[in-house]
């Protein structure tokens, strides 16, 4: 709101504008940023962090918010052409969520456009490609591959720009023209490159170390499985040896589902118990989402569907685990080489004909790839002999 009332005086004294339509331009800033204050109060994901992490994460969406805010002030004196917000939209959306992030830079340029009066078509043009960002960097899973995205977002970035300088030229066209434009491209890259860069120092190399510890087979709650209950350690460490294959063979988040792979059987049911449990290990934020939604299925919450890839992955390794465990102590002598793709194709039509399945967005080819997984791999379940 500071910044706001500043931009307004800066109207007064450098573009001589009337004081009723200074007022004016500033009581608009200051609404659109309350809408976005109202917005993180409500939706920023402070349950999903611990306590210390959650509010490392909000000081860092507000710093960059506040760089954003200087910027709309100082685009009084920067033509629109040359206005770098759609990086904003993208490092705002990792500090928080794809929506704030979206709220946040529409934000940014709103107060930019009625600052400096400038066309709806300018908010039109920086609302498509921050969209655009949004929409291909998200969501943020496992290694941060940023190249793609990019490109893409630099690309459509220069698309509008171009367009929409050939459409509202009057004149013959002419190099200068797309100078601004360019120069908009290089600073854009630099705040995209620079702000994830920042993330991954922040958030992601710090999840990093957290995984290394629980995915530590020597962890207390591991090593004291072994000790007190074989069976149950042998059943935890294979299941999470197959999620952690289909997830590198998917594209999901290997460490998080190697991690719940390895925890799931800790997780307690009732929701307090539950929480207290994740705040005491210090889970990152994807193996609480899926743990959770494991836990809700089997306490008969989610009425018997599961809604995300990951926890199909989870509930498919466990099924399959457990069943050529069952079968050796029913029979130690079985050939299991030949029993497996039986024990495979009863375990995915028992679940696809109750309809398991059928809300967590897994394809067709998802299925098939970890039904190959389980088949292919004939030899590995001499270990659970």
């Amino acid at each position: 709101m500071i910044i706001a009332i500043g931009a307004a005086t800066a109207l007064y004294f450098f573009y001589d504008m009337l004081l009723t339509a200074v007022v004016s331009r500033c009581a608009f800033s200051v609404l659109i940023i309350t809408v976005l204050g109202l917005a993180v109060r409500k939706h920023f994901p402070v349950v999903r962090y611990r306590e210390e992490e959650a509010i490392e994460r909000l000081k860092l969406f507000w710093i960059v918010f506040i760089i954003g805010m200087i910027l709309a002030v100082l685009c009084i004196f920067i033509p629109s052409s040359a206005w770098p917000f759609t990086g904003f939209f993208v490092v705002l959306g990792a500090f928080s969520n794809p929506f704030l992030g979206l709220l946040g830079g529409c934000t940014l340029v709103s107060v930019a456009v009625v600052v400096t009066g400038s066309k709806a078509g300018i908010l039109i043009l920086y609302l498509i490609c921050g969209s655009l960002g949004v929409a291909v960097f998200f969501p943020l899973k496992g290694e941060l591959k940023i190249w793609r995205p990019l490109l893409i977002t630099l690309l459509g970035l220069i698309t509008c720009e171009m367009t929409g300088i050939i459409l509202s030229s009057s004149n013959r066209i002419s190099a200068e023209q797309f100078l601004l434009p360019g120069l908009n491209l290089i600073i854009t890259g630099i705040i995209l490159f620079a702000g994830l860069r920042i993330y991954a120092l922040k958030v992601k190399y710090n999840l990093r170390d957290r995984y290394q510890i629980l995915n530590d087979t020597e962890y207390y709650l591991l090593a004291q499985t072994r000790e007190e209950d074989r069976l149950t350690y042998k059943h935890l460490i294979h299941t999470s040896y197959f999620t952690e294959r289909i997830a590198g063979r998917l594209g999901l988040n290997v460490e998080a589902l190697k991690c719940a792979g390895y925890y799931y059987r800790f997780c307690p049911l009732d929701p307090e118990e539950r929480n207290e449990f994740f705040e005491s290990e210090k889970f990152p934020e994807p193996v609480t989402e899926i743990l959770t939604e494991y836990t809700d299925f089997i306490a008969r919450r989610t009425k018997n569907k599961l809604n995300t890839r990951e926890c199909a992955v989870l509930l498919f390794s466990h099924t399959i685990v457990l069943a050529v465990i069952a079968l050796y102590d029913k029979n130690p002598d079985t050939d299991i080489c030949i029993q497996i793709d039986k024990i495979v194709d009863a375990a995915f039509s028992r679940y696809e004909k109750a309809g398991v399945f059928s809300s967590s967005n897994l394809t067709y080819n998802d299925v098939t790839t970890m039904i190959n997984i389980f088949k292919e791999d004939k030899l590995y379940y001499e270990l659970l002999r």
